[in-house]
């Protein structure tokens, strides 16, 4: 039931123009809402004009070497992965710190690429067979391998006491062992040649924990997140996905000849990338809010 204050309140809000009645409240409300909005915008311009630019990039890429295949998704896959590396670049040189970023995360992701790399450019059973697997797929990876040492390079140096050492606590080299024990165990067979299968293999189980450093740095200095560290961090959720999209799809090429015995290789892929993914996940989740709220993205720090 309305009272008698609820309607002269109401009338008092209310104004008729041209016989439209307008909420004076509403009104007030969506302004001050674009209001911040704009604000949001204004404060994160570098972010925007990056993703900008990577998009004309990718348009670019798509139209002069790609045919358009489906394989093309791990193209796009590497093409992120490189941009978040570029984004990291952008964070150390304008803002003058590295405070943040992971080195283990670095080096996982080096020696991910390097041993990916040993495959690529040198056999073709693992590229995109479309016409983006001729180079910019390779070269998408050489990028993003020489960002990683001249990132690594810069937090070791000019930017040494920016580096946030007493969060950055995860162990890399066992998980790297455990991976390379099991891609001498299951590798792929497309390459017909052990070295560059286990090569390629090695690279992708270093790549699926590479990211582990990163989230847990993360958790442990809790807080808000430098918006770039967190664009980074999504590009790389991105790349992860579409590439676990193309081996949702063709992972039955990895398998046993003739179809003979279990996809084992094939199965520790789509396990690689859907593990990788779940360790995402939580991060995604407060990445995605702090976007629709046009807010700072706040991660719960870890009790340890």
């Amino acid at each position: 039931m309305v009272t008698t204050r609820q309607m002269e309140y109401r009338r008092a809000t209310d104004v008729t123009v041209g016989g439209v009645q307008l909420d004076l409240k509403k009104i007030q409300r969506s302004v001050s809402c674009w209001a911040l909005d704009r604000k949001f915008w204004m404060r994160h311009q570098k972010e925007v004009k990056a993703w900008a630019a990577f998009v004309v990039v990718l348009l670019v890429c798509y139209k002069y070497f790609s045919d358009g295949g489906f394989s093309a998704i791990l193209t796009l896959s590497s093409a992120f992965q490189c941009f978040a590396f570029v984004l990291l670049v952008v964070k150390i040189v304008t803002q003058g710190n590295c405070a943040g970023i992971s080195t283990h995360s670095l080096v996982m992701n080096g020696v991910a690429l390097l041993s990916r790399l040993c495959s690529t450019l040198f056999f073709n059973g693992y590229l995109p067979v479309d016409k983006s697997g001729d180079w910019v797929y390779q070269a998408a990876d050489v990028l993003s391998l020489v960002l990683t040492v001249l990132i690594h390079i810069l937090m070791r140096t000019r930017y040494r006491s920016t580096y946030q050492a007493q969060h950055d606590k995860f162990p890399f080299i066992l998980p790297t062992l455990i991976a390379a024990g099991l891609a001498f165990l299951v590798p792929p067979r497309l390459n017909n040649w052990l070295p560059a299968d286990f090569a390629w293999t090695f690279g992708l189980y270093v790549e699926s924990l590479a990211m582990l450093p990163q989230l847990f740095m993360m958790s442990k200095a809790g807080g808000e997140v430098e918006a770039l560290n967190s664009h980074f961090v999504a590009s790389v959720a991105a790349s992860r996905f579409l590439a676990f999209l193309f081996w949702v799809h063709s992972y039955t090429e990895l398998g046993p000849r003739r179809g003979k015995g279990f996809n084992y290789a094939g199965w520790g892929v789509l396990v690689a990338f859907g593990t990788q993914l779940l360790a995402l996940a939580d991060f995604l989740y407060h990445y995605i809010n702090s976007i629709r709220l046009g807010r700072a993205l706040i991660i719960p720090e870890m009790g340890v």
